[in-house]
């Protein structure tokens, strides 16, 4: 049999009655090309028909774009970044764009960077990764868009940190905890830290202080949240309640709590954060404040390949919402303590 000789923009013009340049234009989204709507649908119409495929690398040095984009988020363990990861690819895919994906889990931020630097990225988008800290060199020059990181630098979309912390902390409140206890990292990562403040902005305005013993620094992940729930269950007089700074951290916690024969949420409450699918997995269900990762994801593609067609951006965007997800892992508090 021989070869199928694969369908060119040659094939797509002669059909459709236009020219190869007009072709182009069309299939490359090209912002500024001149064509009628009748034109424009007419040749995808008949790409469509004949089964068209165009050829990026070809594009790519026409236009002298990659048509690839930059994604580096901090641990593809937590699925939290998964879920950015999906809606960032499914807005690039639908823009004709690629997605080079890296973790800076073992690896600095900067060796990513140059990585994607020299693979001609057209733009980047960075996830909590305190890119305040980067030097000028690592970004200069690279269309950038963060998530949840506040800049005068660099447009981004965040989501409501400071009101995830509040929720959590609001929730416990309302169910009269006083004797609370938290459990996160200490970092530069803006959402993380806004996560601690707004919990304790709104214990403290309860009247409620969080002990030194009971503010414990974890890395955000389940063995880090089963060794502090450890250490907040066998050292000293223990808490009622626990705000984790993410699911996995609350799903390690529950797990200590298992172990020592702590039973939540009779003996103590617990509330994460994010809404991890596994968060309706494990046993009681966990209660939590629901972050949406995967439109944050899209969102910042989205605002990524507008910056990338120069059209103009939108000002200051309000974060997006969270809530809170009620579920089996907080109850009021123990009579005894």
């Amino acid at each position: 049999m021989e070869p199928v000789r694969p369908v060119t923009a040659h094939d797509v013009a002669h059909r459709a009655g236009v020219s190869q340049a007009t072709v182009s234009l069309v299939l490359s989204h090209h912002p500024r090309a001149r064509v009628s709507q009748a034109t424009r649908d007419r040749v995808i119409r008949v790409a469509e028909e004949l089964g068209y495929r165009p050829n990026v690398v070809a594009q790519s040095l026409v236009a002298r774009r990659s048509f690839a984009l930059g994604l580096i988020v901090p641990d593809l363990a937590n699925p939290f970044f998964a879920g950015v990861v999906s809606g960032a690819e499914r807005v690039a895919a639908e823009e004709g764009y690629a997605v080079l994906l890296c973790e800076a889990k073992e690896l600095p931020v900067e060796r990513h960077l140059e990585a994607l630097r020299s693979r001609q990225i057209d733009g980047v988008i960075l996830d909590a990764l305190g890119a305040r800290a980067l030097d000028e060199a690592s970004l200069g020059g690279l269309n950038v868009v963060l998530i949840d990181e506040p800049s005068a630098r660099f447009p981004g979309i965040a989501s409501d940190a400071l009101g995830a912390g509040r929720l959590a902390a609001g929730h416990l409140l309302e169910l009269g905890h006083r004797r609370v206890a938290y459990l996160g990292p200490a970092t530069d990562v803006h959402a993380v830290r806004m996560r601690e403040r707004g919990a304790m902005q709104t214990l403290a305005a309860a009247g409620v202080s969080v002990a030194s013993e009971w503010l414990r620094r974890v890395a955000p992940t389940a063995a880090g949240g089963q060794e502090g729930m450890r250490t907040l269950l066998t050292r000293g007089p223990r808490p009622t309640a626990v705000i984790c700074v993410n699911d996995l951290v609350a799903i390690g916690a529950m797990k200590a709590a298992s172990r020592l024969g702590v039973r939540v949420p009779d003996d103590c409450s617990i509330v994460g954060c994010d809404d991890l699918e596994l968060a309706r997995l494990v046993t009681p269900e966990l209660t939590t404040v629901a972050v949406p990762a995967r439109e944050l994801g899209a969102r910042a593609a989205r605002l990524l390949v507008r910056r990338l067609a120069g059209k103009e951006l939108p000002g200051a965007t309000r974060p997006l919402p969270v809530r809170l997800v009620v579920r089996g892992t907080t109850a009021i508090p123990p009579v005894t303590t």
